[in-house]
């Protein structure tokens, strides 16, 4: 059965076994065995909860002004363009915008900002009558001089907002994570973000690129031309046969991390197929988007370009998207993500508020996978009629005449 030979043929491949490797190596890296060292515990009266965001201008204002106030004396200012650090320093010029913009927010004259020095700027103030939305705009300038992804771009200042949970939000909190998510939900939910964003978005493309790689070299083109297996027949099988074999190891490593919590939950009422629901929900489309891009482009070019492509798809949307890791669910992001450290099973709330968000993304991503299956199918039959350089026996009787 042609099925059973490929899905023999890959995991037998030295490629699968690295990749294994690699996904287990990145989860331990991510903690995602080690959930039971920070486990989900009911929030006792006179703690302290943890801290929630909220868009209170008489907290974010003067926080936001602290840290532009800062860089602006030193001029260096912190920036994540595309998720990595990048240190600006603005000129003479660009600093004496910035300088006006402090001005019209502090009150203080321009040329009194630009001529202080030392520690004596650090400790600025926002005057009375600032209008809250007029704060963002002078704000959102700033980003832009800063050529964007600063902390004072109007979607970033939010995180300025940081004030504490108190008992009965955390109670809250607390008892929807036991209602909704059965303890079990969150601590899949961790694991998906991690194994989605860290491996499962672009670890699965190599192994598609090694066999199409692998096949062109054992002349699988005779087969594909020889009309013995329909194009659809061969493609199905083998994307299926790549992503059983690339979600073998998640199955199996969803059920290890959220079994850590199992015997520290007793007596609550865990969902034991909350790992199984979040494979196939959360992670399945991440790896058929990753082996499809690899099959097509492989096919189409004959060359592991793929794996670029792919790469570079992943680099973006991890790097990108690092400012809404907390709660990432944007129809294009090729990995959702929901992790706000420890806590993250606390959020229940926000994943539930996310949902539809998460469900259209995922119904979108596996969908495009799909679609770029059939776009090899129909390079397959190209090839079969002589174009992207195929019909090899037809090569072979021109040559030959």
């Amino acid at each position: 059965m042609l099925f059973l030979r490929e899905i023999k043929k890959i995991v037998k491949s030295i490629s699968y076994w690295i990749f294994v490797a690699a996904v287990v190596m990145a989860l331990l890296s991510q903690g995602a065995f080690h959930f039971h060292d920070d486990l989900l515990q009911e929030p006792q009266p006179g703690g302290s909860y943890g801290l929630k965001q909220e868009e209170i201008p008489e907290i974010i204002m003067p926080a936001a002004l602290s840290d532009l106030w800062m860089e602006f004396c030193e001029n260096n200012y912190s920036t994540y363009p595309i998720g990595f650090v990048k240190h600006v320093k603005l000129s003479e010029d660009d600093q004496g915008k910035v300088a006006a913009i402090l001005s019209e927010i502090t009150g203080e004259q321009k040329d009194t900002i630009l001529g202080k020095s030392g520690l004596e700027k650090l400790n600025p103030a926002v005057r009375d009558g600032m209008d809250y939305s007029r704060f963002k705009e002078r704000m959102a300038l700033v980003d832009d001089l800063l050529g964007g992804g600063s902390s004072y771009a109007p979607d970033s200042l939010a995180g300025y907002g940081a004030v504490p949970l108190t008992y009965e939000e955390a109670k809250a909190r607390y008892e929807l994570a036991v209602s909704s998510d059965r303890v079990t939900g969150g601590y899949a939910r961790l694991f998906s973000d991690y194994a989605g964003a860290m491996v499962l978005s672009i670890l699965p493309v190599f192994l598609a690129v090694i066999l199409c790689m692998k096949d062109r070299r054992a002349k699988m083109e005779a087969l594909i031309n020889s009309k013995k297996i329909s194009a659809a027949k061969l493609t199905l099988i083998r994307f299926l046969a790549l992503v059983i074999a690339a979600m073998i190891p998640v199955f199996i490593l969803s059920y290890v991390s959220n079994m850590m919590v199992w015997g520290a939950s007793k007596g609550m009422q865990l969902d034991y197929l909350a790992p199984l629901k979040y494979d196939l929900g959360w992670l399945l489309p991440s790896v058929m988007i990753s082996i499809a891009v690899g099959m097509f482009l492989t096919e189409l070019t004959g060359s592991p370009v793929a794996a670029a492509v792919q790469g570079l798809w992943w680099m973006l949307d991890v790097n990108l998207g690092i400012k809404t890791i907390s709660s990432g669910y944007a129809l294009f992001r090729l990995s959702p993500r929901h992790n706000a450290g420890a806590d993250s099973w606390f959020r229940t709330g926000d994943y539930l508020n996310h949902f539809q968000d998460l469900l259209q993304n995922r119904f979108l991503i596996g969908g495009i996978s799909l679609v770029l299956v059939l776009l090899t199918i129909l390079v397959y039959e190209a090839k079969r009629k002589g174009k992207f350089g195929g019909n090899i026996r037809n090569r072979k009787n021109k040559s030959q005449a």
